[in-house]
């Protein structure tokens, strides 16, 4: 009964609303771009997705009803298994029938027949569309109440939800007729659609099914919502759609078929196997990491079947494909594949085969970056004697090992350690790969590095004030390696006292990797970390709180509530919200974030222990501020500035 849509015969339209120009009564939801953007991440990626990416449109700050019509419609009438729509931003309620109307661009609150797009287009799509199934989702209120944080500044005092009952639609709501959507500032998502959407990435808690379906994801949200003050989404019309399977959610230890032997498919000839093999790993090599990904995940099963799980040229296929896997941004998924792998090289082709020596050290990179730092670097310790003996000094995968032996050298606490073995590394890729190589520049790019956090941040601006013309010019200004040694160049500046040309290179540097990584790219949310830094250090910590307001909830859609730079962002929010003056609210935010700070990087860390200095300074100031309020109670003079 549970079924994915059928992507080529299946059609989405993702409509969002966020600015709204010819209305104060309708304030703009920015939030609402990332609402969109997001969902069509998550329902075009996988493995595969439940739509493909070429039949699923987006339209956001649609200006006039033609701008949303036009392409509901036109996907309406090409869908024939599955129609999905989902909007997001302001409902209004007409003033006569109480019908409903989405919001747009030039819509004004009081004359919404005239100005924004009526509910009834949408069933008009809909009874136009062939499809098997249609979806509707809709995050905005029926209810038009003026509250605080709705998304409609209208009043109806009926419900509105029969109008949504067309046969063969499931229609999935945020909210009762009679209550407003919701939305705070400062959040990477509105209220309902954030929790939707962390359902549909991260599976649902206490569940062991591998997909989210329509039904189970209403009965997740029935649950959690309400229980966080939110408002009780609505279904109706569920028929055979709330057995449609939108995700596979991604960290929920995934088992592809990557490592089956009995999966099909073509079986072609060994030379073309393993043509479109070396074709994945050049993809990743070129940059093309997701390329890579899809090209490996479909010649693994067909290596598997054709020569055998224990063939070497399989088990490369799928050390491959590990590999590009964590380089996209998976760590924990090639650590998982990469785990698997090498145990089945050391197997098979024996501990000192070179193939399985490089898995070794690719599995303890991944070890690393799962947060295991010293035991990457127990391992990777072991590995590159081997890597040297075996391979040779000069080969470019024992030059990649000590890298990494380098790396969480410093990662484990020894950064002078790591500085002096990156330093010893840089003159050898050189002169064995050369020194345009792209691994000798990420050599001296770490260099830079371990010497700023050895505590050499002049000499490490030195370094990177000579890397970072040579990286423009060999490999070009968009090349990732430029902008993150641009992005190094501001940190260390600001180190070295230099606090206004660090903000000056990161006001630069941060739209540079967010046009070209992209914006949830791991270094685009490390830039905008330190802009927001350096924009409190250079006096302005009113913008600093703004900015860091805005990255903490990215932060912890991205890479997670408990990586490092979303706990560290949270403690810098909290001690600039006490230089702007809520000294109360930036206390109760310390308290707050110390205990994952303790838990994530540990007690001894120089983050933790800056932080409960400053947690201890601000109390100081505090308890004297707010003596009688904190005694006598609220109700006295004072408050929580």
């Amino acid at each position: 009964m549970l079924r994915p849509p059928d992507p080529g015969r299946s059609r989405a339209v993702l409509l969002g609303t966020a600015a709204y120009t010819e209305d104060p009564l309708l304030p703009n939801v920015p939030a609402v771009r990332n609402n969109v953007r997001d969902l069509q991440r998550l329902l075009t990626e996988g493995r595969p997705g439940a739509f493909s990416a070429e039949t699923t449109r987006v339209v956001l700050d649609p200006a006039t009803p033609r701008d949303l019509g036009l392409p509901l419609l036109e996907a309406a009438r090409q869908a024939e298994d599955v129609f999905l729509v989902y909007y997001a931003g302001h409902g209004m309620v007409g003033p006569e029938r109480r019908e409903l109307y989405l919001g747009l661009a030039k819509s004004v609150a009081d004359a919404p027949s005239f100005t924004a797009f009526p509910f009834q287009g949408i069933r008009e799509a809909f009874l136009a569309s062939p499809a098997r199934n249609r979806v509707l989702i809709l995050d905005c209120c029926f209810s038009g109440r003026a509250i605080t944080g709705g998304l409609s500044p209208t009043h109806v005092h009926e419900p509105l939800i029969d109008q949504m009952e067309i046969t063969g639609t499931y229609t999935l709501t945020s909210a009762a007729a009679n209550e407003p959507a919701r939305f705070q500032d400062g959040e990477r998502h509105t209220a309902f659609t954030g929790e939707l959407l962390l359902a549909l990435r991260d599976g649902i808690p206490a569940t062991s099914a591998a997909e989210v379906t329509l039904g189970a994801l209403f009965r997740h949200l029935k649950r959690v919502l309400p229980a966080k003050g939110l408002p009780e989404p609505q279904q109706c019309g569920t028929d055979t759609a709330e057995f449609l399977i939108l995700t596979r959610p991604r960290r929920r230890g995934r088992r592809g078929a990557v490592v089956e032997p009995n999966v099909t498919g073509p079986p072609g000839s060994r030379d073309g196997l393993l043509a479109r093999r070396d074709l994945g790993r050049r993809r990743g090599e070129e940059g093309q990491t997701a390329e890579a990904i899809r090209l490996l995940s479909e010649v693994v099963p067909d290596l598997t079947r054709t020569f055998g799980p224990d063939n070497p040229e399989t088990l490369i296929g799928r050390i491959n494909l590990a590999y590009w896997t964590g380089r996209e941004g998976d760590a924990a998924e090639a650590l998982r594949l990469s785990t698997d792998t090498v145990k089945d090289m050391t197997r098979v082709l024996g501990p000192y085969h070179q193939a399985t020596l490089v898995g070794q050290s690719q599995l303890a990179h991944w070890i690393g970056e799962s947060g295991q730092h010293h035991e990457a670097l127990r391992l990777t310790t072991s590995v590159v004697p081997d890597l040297t003996r075996i391979l040779g000094p000069d080969d470019r995968e024992t030059l990649i090992g000590r890298g990494r032996l380098a790396r969480w050298t410093g990662e484990a606490g020894a950064p002078a350690a790591a500085a002096r073995l990156t330093g010893e590394l840089v003159p050898d890729l050189s002169r064995v790969l050369g020194a345009e190589d792209r691994e000798t520049f990420t050599g001296r790019l770490n260099q830079a590095h371990w010497t700023g956090r050895a505590g050499g941040a002049k000499p490490a601006v030195r370094l990177l004030t000579t890397l970072v013309p040579d990286l423009s010019w060999t490999l070009g200004a968009d090349d990732r390696h430029t902008l993150i040694s641009r992005s190094r160049l501001g940190q260390w500046s600001g180190a070295a006292g230099r606090r206004h040309r660090a903000r000056e290179l990161f006001d630069a540097v941060v739209p540079d990797l967010s046009r070209v990584a992209g914006p949830d790219d791991r270094e685009t949310l490390l830039a905008r970390s330190q802009l927001a830094h350096w924009t409190g250090e250079t006096g302005e910590p009113e913008s600093a709180v703004a900015l860091f307001t805005l990255l903490v909830s990215d932060l912890a859609w991205v890479l997670g509530p408990d990586d490092r730079v979303t706990v560290v962002s949270r403690a810098r929010l909290a001690h600039w919200m006490a230089v702007q003056g809520a000294v109360g609210d930036a206390i109760r935010q310390f308290h707050a974030v110390l205990p994952d700070l303790d838990r994530v990087l540990g007690p001894d860390a120089p983050e933790t222990t800056e932080n409960r200095l400053l947690l201890a300074h601000w109390r100081k100031k505090a308890d004297r501020r707010f003596k009688r309020q904190i005694f006598y109670g609220a109700g006295t003079s004072g408050g929580s500035r």
